[in-house]
C-alpha cells in the first residue's frame, strides 16, 4: 500500500571527510561531527552495563552457584522462536561448561502454545530437575511457578518481555522491564538475558562474548531488537564471529543457504527464519538440536532438515496469506483475519505482512473449536500489550510487548474484540515514509554506497538510510520471482540505475516517477553494482 506521504529530510552539508550520501544521513541518527562518527565506531566493553545490576541478578548466581556445587538437576526451559532457541542453546551450553548435565525443555506451538506448563513441568520434575531456569518467557506466568513451588522445584525466569503487576513467586526474576529496574538498557532480547546470566555467574564477559557472540547475534537479530546500546556490541561481535562460527550448526546452516557475506540482513532473511521455521512447524526441538551439536555430520543432517521445514512454513504462510487478503476490510483501523484451523506457527508471520503492506496493526486468528488463539504485530505508533490491556477482559490469556503480542479467547468474542480494537483505535492513521534526504543519481555510486555499509547493521534504533530521486523515466519494468517481485530501470539526466522491488507487481502508470529506496550494492557472479531497493513509488507531480 503506497504511503499517504513522504516527510523528506531537508538539504544537509557536507560532513568533512565523507561523502554526499553520508552527509545527507547520519546527522539525522545524531552524528553530526566527524567527533561524534568516531565514538559511534568505537564498540568496546564500556558499552556492556555490570550484570548485577539486572533485578535478581544476585539471587540467581547464588541459587544457580548452590545447584552446582549439590550436582544438582537444572533444568532451562525456553521458547520455540529464534530467540527462545538461541537463548535455551547458550545457557544448556553453559551449564555444560559449568559440570552440569541440564536437561531442556521447548514446548510445542501446537499442543502447548505459549509460555509455562504444568504438563512440562511435571515432566521436567519426575526427570529430577530441582532447579529450573526460564529462557525468553516465564515473566507472566505466576500460576505456573506456584504450580512448580507445590512440587519442590525452585524457579528463576530470565526474561525480556513486559511485566505485569504481579511477578512470580520465583527465586529470582531477571527482567530487564521490571518497574523496579535500574538497568540502563531495555531493549535486551531473551538471549541477551540469558547471556548476561552467565556473564554474571562466570563474573566476567571475555569468555562468554567469544564462545556465544555468534548465537546471540542471531538471536538479537531475529527478534528485531534495537540495534543500540548493548546491542550494538553484541550484534557486530556476533556477525564478527559469523564470518567464521564457532557453532558446528551454524557452520552447517551457512553452508546448507550458501551464505558467504555475512550481514544483519542475512541473519535476518535467511538464517533467523529457518531456525524459526522449526518452531513454526511444530519441530523446534530440531532447531536446537542443530545449535547444540558438535557432530559436523549431525548438523549437516540437521540443516538440511530446516531447510525443508522453511519450504513448508512458507507454503502455509502464503495459503493464510491469500485467504487474509481475500477476507480484510482494507478501511479498518485494525484488521482482523480468522479462518479455521490455521496453523498457529505462520500466523505470526502472517500478521507482520498485513501490517508492514497497510501500516496499521493486524491480528490473525486461528480458529480451533471454541476458541481462538491469536498474534498481533503491529507497525508505529501502537503499543499491542497497551491495547489489549484496554480489552484484556475480553480474552482468555496475553502477552509479548509492544509491537509483537499472541492471545486466546473464546471463539465467540472474536467479533466483539475486533469492534472493540476499532474503536480503541480510530480511523487508520496517515501513512508517512520519512526519507533522509532527495540525492543526485550521480551520487549513486559503489564508492558512496560503500561508505553507508560501513555504518551497518541498521535496524530498530538505527534505521537504514532512505532516500529518493523524483522526476525519473522509467526505462524497463520486468517482473521476476514467478511475479511476485519486479525489477526496474531508471533514468535520470545521464545516469542509468538498476532497482528491485519486492511484493509488488505493478508500478504507478505515469511517465515520470517519484522512488524511494535504500542504496546497496548487488553482487552478481563477481559483478558488484549500485542498486534501488525500492521502498515507495509514486506519479512525479
Amino acid at each position: 500500500m503506497p504511503y499517504t506521504r513522504w516527510n523528506i529530510g531537508s538539504p544537509l552539508p557536507d560532513i568533512v571527510g565523507y561523502g554526499k550520501l553520508a552527509s545527507r544521513f547520519l546527522p539525522r541518527r545524531g552524528l553530526s561531527t566527524p567527533e561524534e562518527i568516531r565514538a559511534f565506531f568505537t564498540i568496546g566493553p564500556e558499552r556492556l552495563h555490570d550484570p548485577l545490576l539486572l533485578p535478581d541478578m544476585n539471587a540467581a548466581v547464588t541459587r544457580i552457584k548452590l545447584a552446582l556445587s549439590r550436582n544438582e538437576t537444572v533444568g532451562v526451559y525456553g521458547d520455540y522462536d529464534a530467540d527462545g532457541v538461541t537463548a535455551t542453546c547458550v545457557l544448556v551450553r553453559a551449564l555444560r561448561g559449568w559440570g552440569a548435565r541440564p536437561v531442556w525443555y521447548i514446548p510445542d506451538r501446537e499442543s502447548d502454545g505459549y509460555g509455562l506448563h504444568g504438563k512440562a513441568l511435571e515432566e521436567l520434575y519426575r526427570k529430577g530437575v530441582s532447579l529450573l531456569i526460564t529462557v525468553d518467557t516465564g515473566v507472566t506466568a505466576c500460576e505456573a511457578v506456584r504450580a512448580a513451588n507445590g512440587l519442590g522445584m525452585d524457579i528463576i525466569v530470565t526474561d525480556h518481555h513486559e511485566c505485569r503487576e504481579e511477578l512470580p513467586s520465583a527465586v529470582a526474576v531477571v527482567d530487564p522491564y521490571r518497574p523496579d529496574s535500574v538497568y540502563p538498557f531495555t531493549g535486551l532480547a531473551g538471549v541477551g538475558v540469558a547471556f548476561k546470566l552467565v556473564c554474571a555467574v562466570e563474573g566476567q564477559w571475555r569468555d562468554p562474548l567469544i564462545r556465544f557472540a555468534d548465537i546471540v547475534a542471531l538471536g538479537t537479530v531475529a527478534d528485531v531488537m534495537p540495534v543500540t546500546g548493548e546491542n550494538r556490541l553484541l550484534i557486530t561481535q556476533g556477525l564478527k564471529s559469523l564470518s567464521n562460527p564457532r557453532n558446528p550448526g551454524l557452520r552447517a546452516l551457512m553452508r546448507e543457504t550458501e551464505v558467504n557475506e555475512v550481514t544483519a540482513d542475512t541473519v535476518g532473511y535467511v538464517l533467523a527464519p529457518r531456525i524459526n521455521a522449526a518452531g513454526r512447524v511444530g519441530r523446534a526441538d530440531t532447531a536446537l538440536e542443530l545449535l547444540l551439536t558438535d557432530d559436523p555430520a549431525e548438523a549437516g543432517e540437521l540443516a538440511r532438515t530446516l531447510c525443508e521445514l522453511n519450504l513448508l512454513r512458507q507454503a502455509k504462510e502464503n495459503d493464510i496469506l491469500d485467504k487474509s487478503l481475500a477476507s480484510l476490510d482494507e478501511s479498518s483501523p485494525v484488521l482482523v483475519s480468522a479462518g479455521e484451523n490455521w496453523p498457529v506457527g505462520v500466523i505470526g508471520i502472517v500478521a507482520a505482512k498485513l501490517a508492514e503492506r497497510y501500516e496499521r496493526p493486524a491480528f490473525v486468528l486461528s480458529l480451533e473449536g471454541g476458541a481462538a488463539r491469536g498474534s498481533a504485530r503491529s507497525m508505529r505508533g501502537c503499543h499491542l500489550t497497551g491495547l489489549l490491556s484496554q480489552v484484556s477482559h475480553l480474552l482468555e490469556e496475553y502477552g509479548g510487548h509492544e509491537g509483537a503480542v499472541g492471545f486466546t479467547l473464546r471463539r465467540d468474542m472474536v467479533e466483539t474484540f475486533r469492534q472493540s480494537l476499532c474503536r480503541l483505535c480510530g480511523p487508520p492513521p496517515e501513512t508517512v515514509l520519512e526519507v533522509d534526504a532527495e540525492v543526485e543519481p550521480e551520487w549513486l555510486n559503489t564508492e558512496e554506497i560503500r561508505e553507508l555499509e560501513a555504518f551497518a547493521p541498521y535496524g530498530p534504533g538505527f534505521p537504514p538510510p532512505i532516500f529518493c530521486l523524483t522526476r525519473v523515466r522509467p526505462v524497463s519494468i520486468t517482473p521476476i520471482g514467478n511475479g511476485k517481485h519486479l525489477r526496474a530501470v531508471f533514468e535520470k539526466g545521464k545516469t542509468r540505475l538498476n532497482a528491485v522491488r519486492f511484493n509488488q507487481t505493478a508500478f504507478p502508470n505515469a511517465p515520470l516517477l517519484d522512488v524511494a529506496f535504500r542504496a546497496e550494492i548487488n553482487s552478481f557472479r563477481g559483478h558488484r553494482q549500485p542498486q534501488l531497493r525500492l521502498i515507495d513509488v509514486r506519479p512525479s507531480e
